[in-house]
């Protein structure tokens, strides 16, 4: 099934896009990379995918890794690994058309006053780590009322067994965001130099 492409106009909102194609503003979203709903603009080049879309491509762009287009997807680097035949996830090159199991639009929650990422994580059987990484949180404490919030599912949890190194990481870093610790982490990748991690390298959490 070929996508459709659609061109931001003037007085666009993904609500309306999404009423005219037949689908919904997180299948739209969720296969743009939109982390935002509400922040479209002219001119924005959107492909359109109807929801009954069982599988979908990607081609990788300047700049993307294997684990960026994992999270847009709500899946695991190994699935796409796996998936596309990919031996070294850390060398991808750009131009290539990356195969994605795509089943749907995520659940969504949307914010209301008082909430806060440890009872919606609590809601959804997840943890607020997972939450802020899913929607690229990068401050827990700054959710605001109508935001909106996808909810990773089972796929996505199992994916946080493993981490890729990103710029301006380090092992505390790390070990706060998933709730482990620097002990638990040197020990499990045998690292010994825990000051010599760096970008693309994967980290067992767990």
């Amino acid at each position: 099934m070929e996508n459709t492409i659609y061109v931001v106009e003037p007085g666009d909102t993904l609500e309306k896009i999404a009423k005219k194609f037949g689908t919904d503003v997180n299948t739209i979203a969720r296969y743009n990379g939109i982390a935002d709903v509400n922040n479209i603009k002219v001119g924005q080049i959107l492909r359109i995918a109807p929801k009954s879309v069982e599988k979908a491509e990607y081609t990788v762009q300047k700049g993307d890794t294997l684990y960026n287009i994992a999270k847009m997807w709500g899946t695991t680097v190994d699935k796409l690994a796996e998936l596309n035949g990919i031996r070294n996830p850390d060398k991808l090159e750009v131009g290539r058309i990356i195969k994605l199991p795509y089943e749907g639009g995520d659940d969504i929650y949307i914010v209301k006053k008082g909430d806060n990422l440890f009872d919606i994580a609590r809601m959804y059987n997840t943890t607020p780590e997972a939450l802020a990484d899913f929607n690229g949180i990068t401050d827990p404490d700054s959710i605001e009322p109508g935001q909106i919030l996808r909810i990773p599912g089972s796929d996505y949890m199992s994916g946080l067994d493993r981490y890729t190194v990103r710029s301006g990481d380090s092992l505390w870093k790390i070990a706060q965001r998933f709730g482990t610790t620097v002990v638990d982490l040197i020990n499990l990748n045998k690292l010994t130099n825990p000051d010599l991690i760096y970008p693309g390298q994967i980290l067992i959490l767990r």
